[in-house]
């Protein structure tokens, strides 16, 4: 992909600034190059491209608020649009929590460059190969699908205080689901990175196979409380559910969240420790947020100890805090800033480690359509996918049929016995396309999770 780069994208929103109708204003760029293979029965059947731009301004007229969205760059349709909002604002209803655009300021650490150019240089050729890889290491017998995924970003954010900010960022996905052609089974893995050359298929398809092969002759679980192993993808899906629920500065002062009225106390175990990082070198993030504000490193949950949630300018704002740098595009998120880059601390179990643990418990490799029946208590339900095996003295005997699980994070947290080392990975939500939640984040041992249900053999 060619870069648009700094001065393309922040001249002409600093043009069409110069005399806008409003009090104040600002304007965010978000472009979006995605490039996606998917295969399935071992062969590839898709290839799709889309190249978007979205443009949101914002005029200010007193402390009431216009908005408008366009995908032009043209600095006379940035004018106009700017125009529209003025009027909007106008005819709007003044908001008296108001914070005021974003002033310029330094960035309190250096953020890490998520930007690799030899990703966003990537072909489908490329892309193609990296599939080629993952069916060659799947044996006769199964077949793979899943799909490959390079996407480069660039945002841009100016306001009329002064603030210019640019920054490009890199993403490469493959993932892969192997079927069995001889009996009902499946395994999933998948590599995340900020770089192409983080991508490993071979060892994607070999985690796959592995699952597959042992996923067969499955049998039901009895609904009760187990000890189990979550790997990577089921502890960001659980992690999900505490950050739409109870991470932001909006939830804990609606009262919506674990952490109203419990900052300073103990939630959960002392083995959980959680940070929204933008700067971690692991994740993928700009750094800075939709409103120009640097992004910046907030301790969540320290040993166990709600410390704080994460804010934008509003709810900083309304709390009397100052804002994290966690502003998100409102089209798809809830206002009051939202944690997207998730960093819990690890430690050294061999996944070997992990499962040797475990007397009589489940291992659980992903979750499927999880959602929150009690969000003040950061309550998950949903059901296994793609790999959950009974564990007994310490070793994986059977395979189990899927199985629904409900319960708080907070309760599973407290019971973690050990912690393998981190990975990036990201929920099933985000890894299709329907929100954008980074987690840095190990497998987990833990002492208590409830089955509620199993599904049919």
């Amino acid at each position: 992909m060619i870069l648009r780069g700094a001065d393309a994208l922040l001249a002409p929103l600093r043009d069409a600034l110069r005399d806008v109708p409003a009090d104040e204003a600002d304007i965010h760029v978000h472009r979006r190059r995605a490039a996606i293979t998917r295969y399935s029965h071992s062969s590839i059947h898709q290839n799709a491209l889309s190249d978007e731009t979205q443009v949101r301004a914002r005029a200010i007229v007193g402390k009431a608020v216009g908005i408008v969205q366009t995908n032009s760059l043209d600095p006379g349709d940035l004018r106009r649009a700017l125009a529209d909002a003025a009027e909007l604002a106008k005819k709007s209803r003044p908001d008296d929590g108001w914070p005021g655009v974003a002033a310029p300021e330094p960035d309190p650490t250096v953020a890490s460059a998520s930007f690799d150019e030899a990703t966003s240089r990537v072909d489908a050729a490329a892309q193609a190969s990296a599939i080629a890889a993952v069916c060659a290491a799947v044996p006769p017998g199964m077949r793979a699908a899943g799909t490959s995924q390079i996407e480069v970003t660039e945002d841009a954010v100016a306001n009329t205080r002064g603030v210019a900010r640019y920054a490009p960022t890199t993403m490469a996905y493959l993932r892969a689901l192997v079927l069995s052609d001889q009996y009902v089974g499946s395994g999933y893995a998948e590599d995340l990175s900020m770089r192409v050359d983080g991508l490993d298929p071979v060892g994607v398809a070999a985690r796959a196979v592995e699952k597959c092969a042992r996923d067969r002759d499955r049998t039901q679980l009895a609904p009760g409380d187990y000890a189990a192993v979550f790997e990577e993808l089921a502890v960001a899906e659980i992690l999900r559910i505490m950050s739409i629920t109870g991470l932001s500065g909006q939830s804990v002062r609606e009262g919506r969240s674990f952490m109203t009225g419990r900052i300073g106390e103990r939630v959960t175990g002392e083995r959980f420790t959680l940070l929204d990082d933008p700067t971690d070198g692991h994740t993928i993030a700009p750094p800075f947020d939709v409103e120009g504000t640097p992004k910046r490193k907030v301790v969540l949950v320290d040993r166990g100890v709600a410390k704080g949630p994460v804010y934008d300018r509003a709810s900083a704002k309304a709390m009397g805090a100052r804002s994290t740098g966690h502003a998100a595009d409102p089209t798809r998120y809830a206002p009051g800033g939202h944690a997207g880059n998730l960093v819990m601390v690890g430690g050294e179990a061999t996944r070997e480690h992990l499962i040797g643990s475990v007397e009589h418990g489940v291992l659980i490799t992903r979750f499927h359509y999880t959602n929150t029946p009690d969000p003040r208590a950061a309550t998950m339900t949903g059901t296994t996918r793609d790999g959950t095996f009974l564990i007994e003295d310490g070793k994986i005997t059977r395979a189990l049929a899927n199985v629904r699980y409900t319960m708080s994070a907070l309760d599973l947290f407290a019971g973690i016995q050990l912690l393998g080392p981190q990975r990036l990975a990201r929920d099933w939500w985000s890894s299709n396309g329907m929100g954008s939640i980074y987690c840095y984040v190990p497998p987990i041992a833990v002492s208590r999770a409830t089955i509620t249900g199993s599904s049919p053999l």
